[in-house]
């Protein structure tokens, strides 16, 4: 009698234990698909607030103004997602037919708000496909773990994605550590699985922000080292590259910085934001031996090379020996 007391309260430990953890999982998903359905509700007022400004800058026929105009207001004033989403069709349908802005700046704010809805709409989905799976469990059903939180849908409407490749300008910084490493993160193209490369910490200048501004931001955001202005040097090189990322073009313009990590520093990953999560797997320490050994794709193409170069300034200017940035940065590839 006492094996099988014991026996079901084993059953109804291990129970328990499951059904803990799905409730927990499950209030994770649920507060998840919130924060992802508020970044895209954020993505999609910043898409109607420039289709409203192109509308109010003159460029378009008046029709054609005011006709923008009340499509992106028709897509704030929707009262629920079924009529945002009728509404966001329509406004995606009429900036599809827009000619490309006279400013490039407006274009390629259209096509950078574009994209953040691409992103922010598939996050939001990924996480209610995963939270509709998680609820359709048999003991999440069973024991009716949702409580009474409304089981959320799929908001589905037709992407904006200008065929015009959009300009950026970025701040990357080369973090060389005193065994002569910098800090690569590994990331890949989440549309394209197995896609994989080495990068270095670093992103698109914000308005209203310098080079330097970017790449202390950035850094920070990356992997929590918090440096003075006065621990940067450079920018020691720059480049251009064209690439696609997530379906979207890009020709970019990068402009690398050299620093020393502060001691006994540690990388963290806590300030991503979810597209970064999205894409950065990783991150390693590289030698300039390593790196000439890895048959990896590192960016840019010739930090291999040009590490030692690297290097070579970043301890001149912590060594107090002179001025070892030239004035004008070197173009690499």
């Amino acid at each position: 009698m006492n094996l099988v007391i014991a026996a079901i309260i084993v059953v109804l430990l291990v129970c328990a234990f499951r059904l803990y953890r799905l409730a927990t999982r499950l209030d994770r998903l649920h507060r998840r698909t919130e924060a992802a359905w508020a970044a895209l509700d954020v993505a999609l007022a910043r898409r109607s607030g420039v289709a409203r400004a192109l509308a109010a800058a003159g460029d378009l026929a008046p029709a054609v103004a005011t006709t923008l105009a009340a499509a992106a207001r028709r897509t704030e004033d929707a009262g629920d997602r079924t009529r945002r989403a009728d509404a966001e069709n329509e406004l995606t349908r009429l900036l599809e037919q827009l000619p490309t802005p006279p400013d490039s700046s407006v274009a390629d704010e259209l096509a950078e708000t574009a994209q953040r809805v691409l992103l922010a709409r598939r996050f939001y989905n990924d996480a209610v496909r995963d939270t509709r799976a998680l609820r359709a469990d048999r003991f999440s059903r069973m024991f009716r773990l949702a409580g009474r939180a409304s089981l959320p849908d799929y908001f589905e409407i037709a992407e904006y994605n200008p065929s015009r490749p959009l300009n950026r300008v970025s701040a990357r910084v080369l973090m060389i550590d005193d065994a002569d490493r910098v800090l690569l993160f590994q990331g890949g193209d989440p549309q394209l699985p197995g896609d994989r490369f080495w990068f270095t910490p670093g992103g698109g200048v914000e308005a209203g922000e310098d080079l330097l501004g970017a790449a202390q931001r950035e850094l920070t955001e990356e992997t929590r080292m918090r440096l003075p202005r006065t621990a940067f040097a450079g920018p020691v090189w720059w480049r251009r590259s064209r690439f696609t990322f997530s379906g979207q073009d890009y020709e970019q313009t990068e402009y690398f910085f050299v620093a020393a990590p502060p001691a006994d520093a540690a990388v963290h990953h806590d300030g991503f934001t979810e597209v970064e999560r999205s894409y950065i797997h990783g991150e390693e320490w590289w030698a300039a031996d390593a790196l000439a050994a890895t048959g990896d794709v590192v960016y840019p193409l010739q930090l291999t090379a040009r590490l030692p170069e690297a290097v070579k300034l970043l301890r001149e200017v912590t060594g107090g020996r002179g001025p070892a940035v030239p004035p004008e940065p070197t173009q690499i590839d």
